[in-house]
């Protein structure tokens, strides 16, 4: 479990953007913030990001769990 409720989501597609991650992973619970890191050069994001929900707890469930968000698993 994380301790902060923070996970790290990889293999995000080029597609999705902050608003999205966070509309699919309200689903297990409040999300407090959802970040797609971005190259800082180009703009362009770099195909992962964090999710961080206001209950630690919730991140066990996520975690079980195989997830496809914008065709990308």
């Amino acid at each position: 479990m994380s301790e902060n409720g923070k996970l790290f989501i990889g293999g995000i597609s080029w597609d999705t953007n902050e608003q999205r991650l966070k509309e699919y992973f309200d689903s297990y619970g409040e999300v407090v913030e959802a970040v797609i890191m971005k190259d800082r050069t180009t703009g362009r994001a770099r195909g992962f990001g964090f999710v961080v929900f206001a209950d630690p707890a919730v991140s066990d469930r996520v975690i079980k769990e195989k997830h496809n968000i914008d065709g990308r698993m």
